[in-house]
């Protein structure tokens, strides 16, 4: 089964929330072979972008950011060039009135045949009429 992550459910598997165990299960899965993984290099933003903030509001020390980066930087998650995914996205994001950085994972699904899995409910809500293989992180089993 080949999966694309978003964001939303590699920032669960650095930092302790809802659904934290489900996406370390996920991940898990993926490095004892058991799923074909795959993220847009984006995520890298992403993740480097969520973890400033959780610094700038002070619910991580500095000092932890670095930490959690360098374990993100450890899962090798393989990164697809974000270069020919954006047509895509922009397409996507217009259509339905989404954000673009939120289109590339979604037109990276499309364009590998692959389910997306994300704990964003807006994202999830916005594509499941269009992309059936969109599945949210909460119902990971």
């Amino acid at each position: 089964m080949s999966i694309v992550v978003d964001s939303s459910v590699v920032a669960k598997r650095l930092v302790s929330e809802t659904d934290s165990d489900k996406a370390r299960s996920l991940l898990l899965s993926w490095t004892r072979g058991g799923l074909d993984l795959v993220a847009p290099e984006i995520l890298t933003v992403e993740i480097a972008n969520m973890l400033w903030k959780r610094a700038v509001r002070r619910l991580l020390p500095a000092e932890k950011t670095f930490e959690l980066y360098r374990d993100f930087q450890d899962l090798q998650i393989p990164l697809w060039p974000t270069e020919h995914l954006i047509a895509g996205a922009l397409q996507l994001a217009v259509g339905q009135q989404h954000p673009v950085y939120d289109c590339v994972y979604v037109a990276l699904a499309s364009q590998t045949g692959s389910e997306l899995v994300t704990a964003d409910e807006r994202l999830f809500r916005a594509f499941k009429p269009v992309l059936p293989g969109i599945r949210l992180l909460r119902d990971w089993a």
